[in-house]
């Protein structure tokens, strides 16, 4: 399953639904996820955010405002294929981060983080009865 497939057929209302007994909706899932996907990204771009404190930092504080789902998914879509094509590059993923650690080190727990939530994604789909997306589910 890619974040293109779980998320692209959502309309805003349904990405916002939060189904009883899950703590997050989809687009509170994405929206931080891009939170650390643009963080990232600002990471190796040279920009040196500041360190986020707490974990619920890199949360929405509630529901998305309505109408902003599409440009959330559009930015979280394109930001998520510039860390892979950033996975490609060699001389970066060898490169020392801020810590002194190769930036493969940064882009893999990025990957990893992603996977978990694109798990948590199709987990409020199910919950929702909105699975599976157009184009299906299973790929085998």
């Amino acid at each position: 399953m890619t974040w293109e497939r779980a998320i692209s057929d959502l309309s805003a209302a349904d990405a916002g639904r939060r189904p009883a007994g899950l703590p997050h909706s989809a687009a509170q899932i994405v929206a931080h996820v891009q939170f650390w996907q643009h963080y990232l990204l600002a990471v190796i771009a040279g920009e040196n955010p500041p360190a986020v404190a707490h974990a619920a930092e890199g949360w929405p504080a509630g529901e998305l405002p309505a109408g902003e789902w599409e440009a959330l998914r559009d930015r979280f879509l394109r930001d998520a294929q510039r860390l892979r094509d950033l996975t490609l590059d060699a001389s970066l993923t060898a490169s020392p981060d801020r810590k002194g650690r190769p930036y493969a080190v940064a882009l893999t727990n990025s990957a990893g983080h992603s996977v978990y939530h694109l798990g948590q994604v199709v987990t409020v789909r199910q919950a929702l009865g909105l699975w599976p997306p157009v184009g299906g589910g299973a790929t085998w």
